[in-house]
């Protein structure tokens, strides 16, 4: 017992001796960690205890590091330098750290890394860089190293990825940098299990990078340019390609190689369809995202809800996976379809029976002088019971017909699947729209040259022609139409996402007496060139006329008196009503006090009136609080995403 008291006595004098010597605006905790957050001051802390193990400075402001820094800090296994200002790191400013295991120097304004910034940190587990402004590293950079388990290197300025041979790299993060291309043979990191090459701007990902990956499990290629998987995946267990606008279609046999797959992520991309089977080779899938796709919900799609179902995995972000396509289905949840609602032909059962014909039969009768008429030789007939079969209904389309549901396409026309795997409508003469739905007014020999012209302006609106342009576009997935102030001092600008079925769009609340740039433009070309631009100036407002009493004049002074007169006998009604009803509700209160509580219906309607003004007022988005439209039937920013309550808004799954 003395033995351990004196143990305590010395344990409690250590840790004194260390928080006493702890630095102003910081925190020392046993064992030998130190938290220095947030003291914003641009110099490092001197008076570090030298048994320290684990320094946290994070947000101090610090604007520069030298080697005598870390003086005496031979213990120090984690610094943490995370969001300071650290512009410049010279050459083995680290190098007395021996046993330093985590560095974290990410959200700094590092520009460059030299061949000695890393000198002499050969225990170095995780280095993280990530959010600094680095555009070059030396081939050296990370020599000695060999000990590096994780390098992240995401959201800086590289134009090259770095070359670096780290045999025992598992983790390495070059996201958000521009590197369109990466050359195969620049990663020597043959086990690295999770590589994140999101954001890079990569059209193609060679496949002999990936090949000489063996042990890769993870893979991020979210949010670049590619228009096909990556050839020979193989081992993974979590994909990720979302937001790669140009792949289109998949084939079925993509994901053969990736019978491990348990996370799948797709969403984003510009699917209209799933070829069936697409997903037999993966049985451990768990989880998969496909929205924001603008998927055709016809017959050939009707395989997936069912597969959803049966299989059991979890369809992520299943309120943002919707229908495009075709007009019965547009905006409908996906996974909430019956196989009905995809408008497949329901196979006829029928009893068909069949009867062997024979397989000879008797020759007719001849006569001759002779011989005697020969007797016919016959065959029985064999009847096989009946049996029962599956056939196409005669009134049933064939499966061709059936990609369009019926009246998908109007007036006569006709619907073809394109090279895409799309679902269009060809319009006869005399009609357009995306379902043939609207008429042309206008032969097509005889259409001027196409121009955004304005139909009506006043004082506070503007009234723009939208079938023009409709006639002229086929297939529009919708229009987008910007309206800037040119008027204003900041020339602010709003742009409105319209469906292709309205004939003119009409802007109300605007300025009197200022000009606008009215622009127009489909919803997924947002060049310049592809849009029709104008220019309206609303009406100056009309002086307010007001009354003025001749007094010389006998006529005009009973024209003024007579009506005085007489809104002075409607004051008078007006007033008694005012107590007779207040009268009543007294004595309905004094009623209400026993029968009940009192209900001031007219009260309760002017005041959901007014908030539905303010909510109205407050969904602008423009500078102008004043500026309202005209909002079609079908505006889908309307709808609300349950997951993203009060604020979050779903994409606009119908275009």
């Amino acid at each position: 017992m003395h033995i351990l008291f004196v143990w305590g006595v010395l344990l409690s004098a250590t840790c004194t001796v260390l928080v006493e010597t702890c630095e102003d605006g910081c925190q020392c905790q046993v064992p030998f960690t130190i938290f220095c957050s947030s003291r914003k001051n641009p110099s490092f802390p001197r008076n570090i205890p030298q048994n320290t193990l684990s320094l946290y400075l994070f947000e101090n402001g610090i604007s520069s590091i030298e080697e005598s820094s870390f003086s005496g800090l031979w213990d120090l296994q984690l610094l943490d330098l995370s969001h300071n200002k650290l512009s410049h790191l010279p050459g083995g400013v680290f190098k007395s750290l021996a046993n330093l295991s985590n560095l974290d120097l990410s959200s700094n304004q590092v520009t460059e890394i030299s061949a000695e910034t890393f000198q002499g940190l050969g225990r170095l587990e995780r280095l993280y860089l990530s959010g600094n402004q680095i555009r070059s590293i030396h081939s050296d950079a990370f020599r000695g190293l060999e000990n590096l388990l994780e390098l992240k290197l995401s959201q800086n300025q590289l134009v090259v990825a770095p070359a670096f041979s780290l045999p025992h790299l598992l983790l390495l993060d070059l996201s958000y940098n521009d590197i369109p291309t990466i050359q195969p043979g620049v990663f020597h990191a043959s086990n690295i299990e999770t590589l994140r090459l999101a954001g890079l701007g990569l059209k193609e990902v060679p496949a002999d990078l990936l090949n000489g990956l063996r042990n890769l499990h993870d893979l991020d290629l979210s949010h670049n340019q590619l228009s096909k998987l990556p050839p020979g995946l193989r081992g993974l267990t979590k994909l990720n390609l979302a937001d790669n606008a140009a792949i289109s279609q998949l084939q079925p046999d993509d994901f053969s190689g990736l019978t491990g797959l348990q996370d799948l992520d797709l969403s984003g991309l510009n699917l209209r369809t799933l070829p069936k089977g697409l997903f037999q080779s993966s049985k451990r899938l768990r989880g998969i995202s496909l929205a924001q796709n603008p998927f055709n919900c016809v017959c050939l799609l009707s395989w997936l809800t069912e597969w959803l179902r049966v299989s059991g995995v979890v369809l992520l972000r299943s309120d943002e996976t919707r229908c495009h396509f075709p007009p019965k289905n547009s905006g409908k949840i996906l996974r909430n379809l019956q196989s009905s609602d995809f408008g497949c032909p329901i196979p006829t059962t029928v009893f068909v029976p069949t009867t062997l014909a024979p397989t000879t039969t008797a020759p007719p009768p001849t006569t001759t002088t002779s011989k005697p008429t020969a007797r016919p030789t016959s065959v029985p007939t064999t009847t096989i019971p009946p049996y029962q079969t599956e056939i196409q209904d005669p009134d049933i389309p064939t499966a061709y017909d059936q990609l369009c549901p019926p009246q998908t396409c109007l007036n006569g026309g006709f619907c073809r699947m394109n090279p895409l795997g799309e679902l269009e409508c060809e319009c006869p003469a005399g009609f357009y729209g995306m379902f043939c739905e609207m008429l042309s007014l206008t032969p097509f020999a005889e259409q001027p040259i196409l121009q955004l012209q304005v139909i009506e302006v006043t004082s506070g609106s503007i009234k723009v022609d939208l079938q023009s342009y409709i006639e002229n576009k086929k297939h529009l997935p919708g229009l987008r139409l910007t309206v800037q102030n040119l008027s204003s001092p900041d020339h602010w600008s709003v742009t409105y996402q319209l469906p292709p079925s309205i004939p003119y769009y009409s802007l109300t609340e605007l300025s009197a007496n200022s000009t606008y740039r009215l622009c127009l433009g489909t919803m997924h070309d947002v060049s310049p060139e592809s849009e029709l631009c104008t220019e309206a100036q609303t009406l100056a407002e009309s002086p307010k006329s007001s009354a003025h009493i001749n007094q010389s004049r006998e006529g005009n002074l009973t024209l003024v008196l007579v009506p005085a007169a007489a809104a002075g006998i409607l004051l008078v009604v007006v007033i008694v009503s005012a107590v007779c009803y207040a009268r009543r509700r007294r004595e309905k209160a004094h009623a209400g006090e026993n029968g009940g509580p009192l209900e001031m219906e007219g009260v309760k309607m002017a005041l959901e009136e007014k908030s539905d003004l303010k909510k109205l007022s407050d969904s602008s988005n423009g500078p102008d609080r004043g500026w309202q439209t005209e909002e079609p039937l079908m505006d889908s920013t309307r709808i609300v995403n349950n997951n993203d309550a009060p604020t979050g808004r779903l994409p606009h799954s119908y275009f």
